[in-house]
């Protein structure tokens, strides 16, 4: 849990990107709903358009944002940037695939499954791994 925590801007940075592809692909899917039962789109309400459109809009700028800061804080406290990035990058698509699940309803296939599955492995080996280096160093430092 120490080396989550060592992580953790990475980790919210790529929360935030998935954060941003949720909400830029959201005004298509409302709009797909038929949410408010228009069928015309010259129809609109100033309402419709602003929950459908701007609304979706203003809150993907906040995440991409909010995604490039927690990267950049993040960057500065790991001592390996490759580190950084790779959760970051991991984090955003197990984000992703399970918003897509969950809400966009898009299908779950076995090689999606197995991918899922290697990107999560391969977390747990690369902040594992850094967790065993930080318990070495700590006993080297008592020496």
């Amino acid at each position: 849990m120490e080396a989550l925590a060592k992580y953790r801007y990475s980790l919210v940075a790529g929360s935030c990107a998935a954060g941003g592809s949720f909400f830029g692909k959201l005004p298509s899917h409302l709009s797909a709903q038929k949410l408010l039962g228009t069928s015309d789109p010259s129809d609109s309400s100033y309402l419709e358009i602003a929950l459908l459109r701007v609304l979706p809009l203003v809150l993907m700028i906040i995440c991409n944002v909010s995604n490039l800061r927690c990267f950049l804080k993040a960057l500065q406290m790991t001592e390996q940037t490759i580190t950084c990035v790779v959760l970051t990058a991991a984090s955003n698509y197990v984000l992703s695939f399970i918003l897509g699940a969950l809400v966009y309803r898009e299908p779950l296939t076995a090689l999606s499954g197995i991918g899922i599955t290697l990107i999560l492995a391969g977390l747990w080996f690369l902040c594992d791994g850094g967790a065993v280096e930080s318990l070495k160093k700590d006993i080297e430092k008592e020496k």
